[in-house]
């Protein structure tokens, strides 16, 4: 949480810092907190939220690290294209606009497309100290929002195996605070498939059992198979057996699940690429 977005928000609620904290902590550590001096518990921050009417979600639209709509229509379409000058032509505008502004948006935006030209172009185009602040940023995370998680997942493949281990298991023991479960695995996912790529085997297979040891909701039970496709990927880099994984691949096709399975394909064949170029 950012105490001084609170401290403006609760300034335009017309509510006191007697208020506010009563019951909860000390006006001194409200106080300390709204002037970014110190850091209060999650738990802490969502009551002193609901003393001013607002929920995490709601807190983090309104707050300045929270998506901007104003995307223009040329980043827009960089966001979503494979082509590769048109993404490198936009990133370099928004790093230099980040540059600028030094606004953490624009950094997360930059992060983001430089996430798609590494994977798309194999290079990072990302400034050495802007990916030391994005991964500060990340890092500092206390309330893994929507967003943060979505950001986290937009550029998994800019982190470094340490950062990326380190904050994909942060994320695993605030699990219960997650709101949108299925955006979080697909980051941890991600990151876990970066792991590999990396050929950091020992962090993946400890990534992967932690994540096996969530409790999911119903819905989401057909993650175990994602794990245990992971499982066989790991299991590839070490012997360069192929078969259990197509394996797996034709069984889905055969169940007509052909999304899931080209999914799996496609990630197959990114790893086999990946470790072609090296």
């Amino acid at each position: 949480m950012y105490g001084h977005e609170f401290k403006e928000l609760r300034k335009a609620y017309g509510i006191s810092q007697k208020q506010v904290c009563q019951g909860i902590c000390s006006e001194s550590k409200l106080s300390r907190w709204e002037n970014d001096q110190v850091e209060v518990e999650f738990s802490t921050a969502i009551k002193l939220l609901n003393r001013i009417h607002l929920d995490s979600d709601e807190f983090l639209g309104l707050s300045e690290f929270a998506p901007k709509p104003n995307i223009s229509p040329e980043l827009r379409d960089a966001l979503n294209s494979d082509s590769i000058p048109i993404i490198k032509r936009v990133t370099k505008k928004q790093i230099a606009q980040y540059h600028k502004s030094h606004d953490p948006f624009d950094l997360f935006v930059s992060a983001t497309l430089c996430n798609q030209l590494l994977i798309l172009d194999h290079k990072n185009y990302l400034p050495q100290q802007d990916l030391q602040t994005l991964t500060k940023k990340l890092s500092n995370v206390n309330f893994w929002s929507r967003y943060y998680i979505s950001l986290f997942g937009s550029c998994a493949f800019l982190l470094s195996p340490k950062q990326l281990y380190g904050i994909s298991m942060q994320i695993i023991r605030n699990f219960d605070q997650i709101e949108d479960v299925e955006v979080a695995l697909g980051s941890l996912e991600d990151a876990t498939m970066k792991l590999i790529c990396q050929k950091d085997l020992d962090h993946a297979q400890k990534l992967i059992v932690a994540l096996s040891k969530i409790d999911l909701p119903q819905y989401m039970m057909f993650f175990s198979l994602t794990l245990s496709f992971l499982t066989k990927l790991i299991n590839y880099v070490k012997t360069g057996d192929e078969q259990p994984i197509l394996s797996l691949i034709n069984t889905l096709l055969n169940l007509n699940c052909s999304v899931q399975a080209a999914t799996y394909l496609d990630m197959f064949k990114y790893l086999q690429a990946f470790e072609n170029r090296k």
